[in-house]
């Protein structure tokens, strides 16, 4: 497995490691306020990038990963996609000259999004291209905020959106011409038809992102933008570890039509999520100074939050996509719903009492913990959590090392450090045929 998402993991996590570098610099260098903004023209780009999909990437790419005449449907996805685009263009340009707001700034740039088709490269089984642009579209505008926030400080959210929008051109060109495919489009009178064929699918799309970045976009209106900026520094990591669980999801998408292959999967997900509980739970000071200073004193708890919730989205990391490869795209529509709702009222909630800073955390980890129950139980009833549960457990052991290490000698870099390599020994030890071979279809 390892391998085989080598290259990918390469390209992706280059990308994000300066996304996440970006986050610290704005943090340490720019203070909270410009982190929260920050954070929220994230959260839009998320949001508008999910709009302009709405069902149709996925739908599309599953096209593209089950038949070989796949271009007519692209072309038609493309049209359709490019005319929201426009249609999201023009509102920009009327809700910037109704009152600005630089978030704002980012529809003008609605038809780069939706004429970017790097996407159906999964489909086609290439996902290390697809990470190679994702690096570029990535880095562009993270390096951007990086150099203009040491000289041009009130100017950095501008370069950052600019550089976003080149990324996405130039992401955008190189997919037309590996897919050998048109760039340009022409819009659609009906592409309204197009999107409610995959209504069900977009609305369980727009859910997932609005349970991570998205979640910004709507936590503004109850928290300040200070708390919004301490809440994107940890809420980036667990972006950045979803889409890790992503890559390997993405990496193996066509091989979920076959039986065991998500729990696979999972197991591989579930690996990374119980490591993450050494620096999150274990180790949430030391990690929180190293980040960022002083900047989250007394409210250390967070990290750990996002550190479980970290750990519950890895045992159900491939479930989502496995019940959309059977087309049981209602049960990912429903709890993908309730799971939205819950989040966001604790989201509300919290907000109101002295735990606020932790309104966003909880929110998630239950929001999580819903999508586990529900997906979990949709794809293989009680069996689903018997299998990971048995996994989880035999990672039990060394986490109480680590436990145990803190316990005695304390927090420190070095004990953190060392406990994240016992933990990397023992899963290569016990798991290399699950982390090293090559194909993931064969018997471990």
């Amino acid at each position: 497995m390892l391998k085989r998402v080598f290259w990918v993991a390469i390209y992706t996590g280059s990308a994000q490691i300066l996304s996440l570098l970006a986050v610290n610099v704005v943090l340490r260098n720019l203070g909270e306020e410009t982190s929260g903004y920050m954070g929220i023209v994230d959260s839009y780009v998320l949001i508008m990038a999910t709009i302009i999909s709405f069902g149709i990437q996925l739908s599309v790419n599953r096209n593209v990963a089950k038949t070989k005449g796949w271009r007519s449907n692209y072309q038609l996805a493309q049209s359709s996609r490019i005319t929201l685009g426009l249609v999201l263009l023009a509102f920009g340009i009327v809700s910037l000259l109704y009152k600005w707001e630089v978030s704002k700034l980012i529809l003008i740039f609605a038809p780069l999004v939706a004429l970017n088709g790097d996407y159906a490269l999964y489909g086609k089984g290439q996902p290390i291209t697809a990470a190679r642009l994702s690096l570029i579209r990535v880095a562009l505008p993270n390096l951007a905020i990086i150099i203009s926030s040491y000289w041009l400080a009130e100017l950095s959210i501008y370069f950052y959106i600019i550089f976003a929008a080149i990324g996405l051109l130039n992401s955008g060109l190189w997919a037309a011409r590996i897919n050998h495919t048109n760039y340009i489009y022409p819009p659609r009178k009906s592409f309204y038809k197009f999107y409610s064929k995959y209504a069900k699918v977009g609305i369980f799309q727009l859910s997932y992102a609005l349970m991570v970045t998205g979640i910004l976009a709507f936590a503004k209106n109850f928290y300040t933008i200070a708390a919004i900026g301490l809440i994107y520094g940890i809420l980036k990591y667990f972006e950045v570890f979803k889409g890790i669980l992503r890559i390997i999801v993405q990496a193996f998408f066509r091989e979920l039509k076959h039986d065991g292959v998500n729990l696979k999967i999972d197991k591989a997900a579930i690996l990374i999520g119980m490591g993450a509980l050494i620096p999150t739970v274990l180790y949430p000071q030391t990690t929180l100074l190293l980040l960022y200073d002083d900047k989250y004193q007394n409210i250390e708890l967070m990290l750990p939050i996002f550190g479980v919730a970290m750990l519950i989205s890895s045992i159900k990391a491939s479930a989502d996509m496995k019940l959309l490869m059977l087309k049981k795209d209602n049960v990912n529509l429903y709890i993908y719903l309730l799971a939205i709702i819950i989040t966001y009222s604790t989201t509300i909630m919290v907000s109101y009492t002295e735990w606020y800073y932790f309104g966003v955390a909880i929110g998630i980890a239950i929001g999580e913990l819903v999508l586990l129950i529900g997906l979990g139980y949709h794809l293989n009833k009680f069996n689903f959590f018997v299998n990971r549960g048995r996994f989880i457990i035999k990672l039990v052991p060394v986490l109480v090392v680590s436990y145990l290490l803190k316990l005695y000698f304390g927090e420190s870099i070095l004990l953190l450090a060392i406990s994240i390599g016992i933990f990397a020994v023992w899963s290569v030890i016990f798991y290399r045929n699950l982390l090293f071979k090559t194909q993931i279809l064969e018997n471990n």
